[in-house]
């Protein structure tokens, strides 16, 4: 009996091994696909390339449609999630660190922008601004992406917070400190790395959120996920190719980075 248990244990193990295995491929055999055909010097996509050659991104960087969408995703993102880690740093101050009431339901509501469908917001968001006259408006943009980043501050500093003893404060407090300066110089010390990288995830929802930017965006607002989809509506450029690997390549250095901070 207990020979049965273990060779059905063994198979489990072997059976779910084999499906991360699936996932894992499933997930990067495109990446590596992608990656392949940026090194193309063909003008249509051929996989595999019959010549290899730096043709796309040499195109990619040379073109300034492509280049003023990164520096507008670059323009739109950084404030996104600056004004996000601003707002989200008090506020979980506020839901873990006082007895505000209703934090549940204030909790929930912050995270809402991660539960409600990303086109029905868009949707709501885009009747809105056409009556305040935001739609191809920057900041409108910015104020939507600061609300759709502003989960991810509350989550990752929130857990950060959870894991910070409030008596380190009020030891601080005892030794002569202020409420305000114990915060400052301990608690707030403390988060750093948190805040980093919440200020990272943040600015990664902004620079790839493709669904707002063709609501509120408007015809003359392109930041890079838009002329993304724009290309791949009108037509498949091979130089797509080249964009989407420096997107992934330059995305997985700062999720690392971020993913650092975090573990500190």
């Amino acid at each position: 009996m207990r020979a049965r248990a273990k060779l059905f244990s063994g198979v489990l193990s072997w059976a779910a091994l084999s499906n991360v295995l699936m996932v894992v491929l499933l997930m990067f055999v495109p990446v590596c696909a992608v990656t392949i055909l940026s090194f193309s010097n063909e003008p249509f996509l051929h996989f595999p390339p019959a010549h290899w050659g730096p043709r796309q991104y040499v195109a990619f960087f040379s073109n300034s449609y492509w280049t003023d969408a990164v520096i507008k995703s670059f323009t739109i993102g950084m404030p996104a999630a600056i004004l996000a880690t601003g707002i989200g740093l008090p506020a979980v101050f506020a839901l873990n660190r006082s007895e505000l009431p209703y934090r549940e339901a204030l909790q929930t509501l912050g995270l809402s922008p991660l539960i409600i469908p990303g086109v029905a917001y868009a949707l709501a968001m885009y009747t809105f601004y056409a009556q305040i006259h935001l739609i191809g408006n920057p900041i409108g943009l910015i104020l939507s992406h600061a609300i759709l980043a502003l989960p991810f501050v509350i989550i990752i500093v929130g857990a950060a917070v959870n894991r910070i003893p409030r008596e380190l404060e009020l030891v601080a407090m005892t030794l002569g400190a202020s409420r305000l300066r114990a915060m400052i110089g301990i608690t707030l010390r403390l988060l750093l790395p948190a805040i980093g990288a919440a200020f990272v995830f943040a600015f990664i929802t902004s620079f790839d959120e493709a669904v707002f930017v063709n609501f509120i965006g408007g015809p003359g607002l392109i930041t890079l996920p838009k002329a993304i989809f724009n290309s791949v509506l009108t037509g498949i450029d091979p130089l797509i190719t080249a964009v989407a690997s420096v997107l992934m390549v330059c995305t997985g250095i700062v999720m690392m980075v971020a993913v650092y901070w975090r573990s500190e």
